[in-house]
């Protein structure tokens, strides 16, 4: 397959695609390009825009934004542009513009 072929991308089980924020990788001083995905001590989560969820997902919808750790994340490359793929229970929390009349909190 060449590479100017486009391939459909879908996401599985309770895997969630997100977008990183622009500007998550950061560069060092001396040049060196620390991806998104590296852990950091600090443990700073990122929010991200939801593009696209598997069928198993139940509570984040696409358009969603989402509270991770990049170092729960896998980076990939979709027809040149980068994503995360993240496991549903590795989100830790979810805003988004919806109005459901649940807390989203389990006690």
């Amino acid at each position: 397959m060449d590479d100017e072929t486009r391939r459909s991308v879908q996401v599985m089980g309770d895997r969630v695609l997100v977008a990183p924020p622009a500007g998550a990788e950061r560069t060092t001083r001396g040049g060196i390009l620390i991806p998104t995905t590296a852990s950091s001590a600090d443990r700073k989560g990122l929010w991200g825009e939801v593009k696209a969820v598997g069928p198993h997902v139940r509570t984040v919808s696409p358009g969603d934004e989402v509270l991770y750790l990049p170092e729960d994340a896998i980076e990939v490359d979709v027809r040149g542009d980068s994503f995360l793929i993240v496991r549903e229970r590795d989100v830790h929390a979810v805003a988004s513009v919806r109005t459901d009349s649940t807390t989203g909190l389990y006690l």
